[in-house]
């Protein structure tokens, strides 16, 4: 008895000494990102593109361009997930509930916060840091699933955006997610609406007079989301300076599938697959508080072992949208209308993602050989959404490059 006492104290310890330790590495990277923001501040914002844009510009040879740029490759990864793990510690599992969502990493005094209005109504919130002194192109920036735009790689790229490469910068939370879940009850659809959320806010920088241009780049779920504003863009033409899509898919029903069964002990997304099991029970935990339809309330009471996200589609969200789970998982899946693409859209995925895999990308590099608006670069290391932290000198020439290019100055 004395030596599992014993045991358990030493658990719960490491635990305590763990959970210590990953708080402090992120408190120290709010002021670390906070003092590099002020510097860069300081240094001088630049007035105009840092590079020589050409007048007739060519989407094949941007991609030429920056598939030359040195990437550290698979050496790296492992501090690299390493770096983002600290750095994102906690986040997720806060923001999927309401009271705590996007409490960390908050935005400085030069960022406004503001609401908009999606396509459908649904009321969604923003970071937006606009540059006073002259016109200046703007960038959307979206997180990705379970996530917010307080993520640390969302508000760490928009701060650079904003202070060192000149632009101005929305960082968006999408429709159930971070600060937008408080503001109404829109289930997510997987990038069906919130690339519509994504357009809207791209619509509101447009109408500022500070704004030049629009550009949109997304993560995960936001990739998806971004693709899919990308091929709406004729209908809602507001995306005007380029997009790109971080580790995205391209069939939403089979992603969700995917992320929604059991994989066996020794796989190695097991440990994602718990995690997004757990994010989802402490989401329809808070959703008990504002849904009183008998039918989902006895759904949202099962067990630990019943959440997952096909039921979610089907119990939850598709009937919110007047659709059925069939036509969701359509509406959400990039690879049926990304030949109906009309601006320069760039895919970067990994070989290592074991959340979108790289098999997802396999239809979206059928439609660039037909549509010279897409392309794909896909890159030997970054797992899912880790460029930033794998090798950063990469993963913001790669973006600053993309958007100076495309933008209008």
């Amino acid at each position: 008895m004395r030596f599992v006492l014993k045991t358990v104290r030493r658990m719960v310890g490491l635990a305590l000494f763990v959970g210590a330790a990953l708080a402090g590495g992120v408190l120290a990277t709010h002021f670390w990102m906070r003092l590099k923001f002020h510097a860069m501040l300081q240094q001088g914002v630049p007035v105009g593109p840092y590079m020589d844009v050409p007048e007739d510009k060519d989407m094949v040879t941007l991609v030429e361009t920056l598939r030359q740029v040195p990437f550290k490759g698979p050496s790296a990864n492992i501090a690299g997930m390493a770096r983002g793990a600290v750095m994102n510690s906690f986040l997720l599992f806060l923001n999927a509930a309401r009271a705590t969502s996007g409490i960390m990493y908050p935005y400085p005094e030069e960022f406004e916060h503001v609401v908009i209005k999606s396509f459908d109504g649904t009321p969604i919130t923003a970071a937006v840091g606009i540059h006073k002194d002259r016109p200046r192109p703007a960038i959307v920036i979206s997180h990705g699933f379970m996530g917010s735009k307080n993520d640390h790689y969302i508000i760490e790229t928009a701060l650079k955006a904003y202070s060192e490469w000149g632009f101005n910068v929305l960082g968006i939370d999408l429709r159930n997610f971070g600060r937008s879940q408080s503001l109404s009850h829109s289930p997510t659809t997987a990038g069906w609406k919130e690339s519509e959320d994504l357009l809207a806010a791209a619509k509101y920088l447009s109408e500022l007079e500070e704004v030049t241009s629009v550009g949109i780049t997304g993560f995960s779920m936001g990739a998806g989301s971004t693709m899919l504003a990308a091929a709406k863009a004729d209908e809602f033409p507001y995306l005007t300076g380029g997009a790109i899509a971080w580790n995205g898919y391209a069939d939403a029903r089979r992603m969700i599938e995917y992320i929604s069964t059991r994989p066996g002990l020794t796989d190695p997304f097991m440990p994602v697959y718990l995690g997004f099991r757990l994010m989802h029970k402490i989401r329809r935990e808070d959703m008990k508080d504002y849904i009183d339809d008998p039918e989902q309330l006895a759904y949202l009471d099962g067990g630990f072992e019943s959440a997952g996200f096909t039921t979610y589609v089907e119990k939850i969200a598709a009937p919110h949208y007047g659709v059925s789970a069939d036509e969701y998982f359509d509406n959400a899946s990039p690879a049926r209308f990304l030949a109906d693409v009309q601006v320069p859209l760039l895919v970067v995925h990994a070989d290592d993602d074991m959340i979108c895999l790289p098999s997802e990308m396999d239809e979206v590099l059928k439609v660039t050989e037909e549509n010279p608006n897409v392309h794909v670069m896909m890159m030997p290391a970054g797992n899912h959404c880790m460029f930033r932290y794998l090798d950063r000198e990469w993963y913001d020439k790669v973006m600053r490059d993309f958007f100076t290019y495309w933008a209008t100055w």
